[in-house]
């Protein structure tokens, strides 16, 4: 027998209510309250009583009046970007990047710290947890002000669960962090896989938020995927979703640093591209292993590597060329199978550090559109987003937040 839904009180249809407007506020602003009628389906009453209870409480303000049709001209609303603050926290091995947004996801504050997290889950939480307090601290912010903290971390994180349950780069393995973070300082805490935070920006207040399905992908150290379809960031049923470097490029090929064969992280990547070069050209010189190295110094000298043979290439190194070509097509094959299982009108490709320029982007969007299927290219569009700072991926997850502020009809607005 299935189980009955239990019915929602008064107390959750408000919050509902009063979440749905707060978001088509942000959606459409400057907007009327006549227009919130329209757009929301509820009555001029409920619309007008709980908007001047937001207004009350400082969420959301006045910005002038609309266009009169004959009538009394109609107040247009907004949101007050300053009526709380998101903290987004890009933990990464040997450094972790913080800052501070605004309702309007803007950055008031960001600042970065070396701090080692590899190994170290069991400290994790409390160097997090005085991080924050620090950021707080400099800007002279009060915890009432804090509607929140995000975390975004690589690899597969249950956000639902709040937990980390594989990170290769922080050697993380099953570690709790929402709730005894949220526990340490009284707020509440939201974590997920870094290219899903920045998949949630984009579609909150980036060049995608008018789309309904789209994806992301990150290029860099690894290969990240961040999916929206429906309208709505898509996890999967336990959190997995969106592991694309770890589909299959090459059945018993290269070894993974997750211990399978052939994964695509491993032709696409940094190290996947300068293992194309030594395919190419044996060179002594451009050998690098990660035994004895810190992931972060290991990822500074790949970058090296890859700027190196962007040079080499531009020169007219056909081994150079040859490796960015190679490591193009495999990407766009595998773009190209996404599409054709997932449709989007875009997808936006973004790198962790270095930029990849043409080498690579020419072969990868000529082996996408060879292998789509039908006409499912005809509309899509491909943005590219070459560099991504740190604070960018930080804000990613700071979204989470608003993401919730906005969208959460369950979770009353925080501040009450």
């Amino acid at each position: 027998m299935q189980a009955r839904t239990p019915p929602i009180d008064r107390k959750q249809m408000q919050d509902m209510n009063q979440n749905t407007l707060l978001n088509l506020i942000r959606q459409h602003a400057p907007i009327s309250r006549p227009q919130l009628v329209s757009l929301s389906g509820l009555s001029p009453a409920t619309v007008v009583s709980l908007t001047n209870k937001l207004i009350e409480r400082g969420f959301v303000q006045e910005s002038g009046v609309a266009e009169s049709t004959g009538g009394r001209k109609a107040a247009l609303l907004e949101i007050c970007p300053d009526a709380g603050i998101a903290v987004g926290l890009a933990v990464r091995g040997f450094e972790t990047t913080g800052v501070l947004v605004n309702l309007h996801g803007d950055i008031l504050f960001a600042k970065h710290k070396e701090m080692t997290l590899r190994h170290e889950h069991a400290r994790g939480v409390e160097l997090l947890a005085d991080f924050v307090m620090e950021l707080l601290t400099h800007i002279g912010c009060s915890m009432a002000q804090v509607i929140g903290i995000g975390c975004a971390l690589s690899g597969y994180i249950d956000a639902r669960g709040g937990r980390c349950v594989d990170s290769w780069n922080l050697d993380w393995h099953h570690v709790e962090i929402s709730q005894p973070l949220s526990h340490r300082l009284s707020l509440p805490v939201f974590i997920d896989n870094d290219v899903s935070c920045l998949t949630t920006y984009e579609k909150l207040f980036g060049r995608c938020k008018d789309s309904q399905n789209f994806f992301t992908v990150s290029l860099g150290r690894g290969v990240g995927l961040g999916l929206v379809i429906n309208g709505n960031v898509y996890r999967g049923a336990t959190g997995g979703a969106g592991e694309f470097g770890h589909t299959v490029a090459v059945a018993g090929g290269r070894r993974c640093e997750c211990g399978k064969r052939g994964c695509l992280e491993e032709y696409v990547s940094y190290r996947g591209i300068i293992a194309n070069y030594q395919e190419h050209r044996d060179s002594s010189s451009f050998a690098i292993s990660a035994t004895n190295m810190q992931p972060d110094w290991a990822m500074q000298r790949e970058e090296e590597m890859i700027l190196e043979l962007l040079k080499r290439a531009d020169q007219g190194d056909e081994a150079a060329r040859l490796a960015f070509q190679q490591s193009g097509e495999r990407l766009g094959i595998g773009l190209a199978n996404l599409v054709n299982v997932l449709n989007p009108e875009y997808i936006l490709l973004t790198g962790e550090g270095t930029i990849i320029e043409r080498h690579l982007l020419a072969p990868m969007e000529a082996m996408l559109r060879q292998h789509i299927f039908s006409e499912l290219g005809i509309s899509l569009r491909i943005l590219i987003d070459p560099l991504m700072s740190y604070e960018n991926w930080a804000r990613g997850a700071a979204a989470l937040v608003l993401h919730r502020f906005f969208a959460s009809p369950i979770l009353p607005l925080h501040a009450q």
